[in-house]
């Protein structure tokens, strides 16, 4: 079990009650925003979504949780299992006492409140993450507009990078559709195979367009090993491949005119991801400004 998921459980149990689903991705938050634990890179992003701060990924693992027997869930209720409560317990103490305070310090400070006063000193505190509220009668008079970005070529890598994370930068910089540029988009990491992307970017307000002629296909990446060998093929992308797909680039220099749009990938490091080469022939084109994200 991941420490992040056995810090669900500690919240549970800390509470000593039934919580709602908004209670407890809201505890999480202000143990991530409000505790010691906002160093933890392991622990949960969020994302402004219907009713402030969200994490899809503490949502699944939440899912995860319960098909596993540990909780019992319904859409209005998460509460621990009884029939789980010795490994429950278990699971609770393999967090350090460090940890373990910081779950009993966050409950202590906010675990009583009714769930609408819990929401309400969320969203004072941090407004950013009531753009896409739907209560609208707690969203405070300081909340932010979403951003619109100028019209440029926006360019990011998911890696090492949490879904939520990467949709919450992506909202922060003002962009407002995505453009998977992967070949086959498949991952095993939660949130960024192609199906997953479309499904969550929509639910945040980002269009999704797939554009496979701009990838290149897995059996070229076969014999990678190091940097020199990544920029001999992206040489070879940019010089010869991308010549063949006018089509494509086409389609690509639209979408990018329409609205901040972002072309997004895989790697971290741009310089060994062809979406670099692709955003430099799209400059070429359009003479619009690239940002790497």
């Amino acid at each position: 079990m991941l420490r992040r998921q056995k810090l669900l459980l500690a919240i549970l149990h800390a509470s000593n009650r039934t919580l709602s689903p908004i209670e407890i991705v809201k505890l999480a938050f202000l143990l991530r925003h409000e505790s010691p634990m906002g160093i933890d890179r392991t622990f949960y992003d969020f994302v402004p979504y219907k009713f402030g701060p969200f994490s899809f990924a503490l949502y699944r693992e939440l899912e995860s949780l319960q098909r596993n027997g540990y909780l019992e869930m319904s859409d209005t209720s998460i509460s621990l299992s009884d029939s789980m409560s010795s490994d429950t317990t278990r699971k609770i103490a393999e967090l350090t006492t460090y940890e373990q305070r910081a779950v009993v310090g966050i409950v202590a400070r906010f675990g009583n409140s009714k769930p609408s006063a819990l929401v309400r000193a969320v969203y004072s505190r941090y407004p950013w993450f009531t753009i896409n509220s739907e209560l609208t009668e707690l969203i405070p008079d300081n909340r932010p507009q979403r951003p619109w970005a100028d019209i440029a070529i926006y360019t990011s890598g998911y890696e090492g990078k949490s879904v939520d994370g990467f949709f919450d930068t992506l909202l922060r910089a003002g962009v407002r559709a995505l453009i998977d540029v992967r070949f086959n988009p498949v991952s095993r990491k939660y949130g960024f195979a192609g199906s997953s992307l479309r499904r969550i970017g929509e639910k945040l307000g980002f269009e999704y367009n797939h554009l496979p002629e701009l990838g290149i296909e897995g059996k070229h990446r076969a014999s990678l090993n190091d940097f020199a060998s990544y920029q001999r093929l992206l040489d070879r992308y940019a010089r010869n491949f991308l010549s063949q797909q006018q089509a494509a680039l086409s389609r690509l220099a639209e979408l990018l005119r329409k609205i901040p749009s972002v072309l997004v990938c895989m790697e971290k490091d741009v310089a060994c991801c062809h979406r670099g080469r692709l955003a430099n022939a799209m400059a070429e084109r359009t003479q619009l400004p690239i940002v790497h994200l």
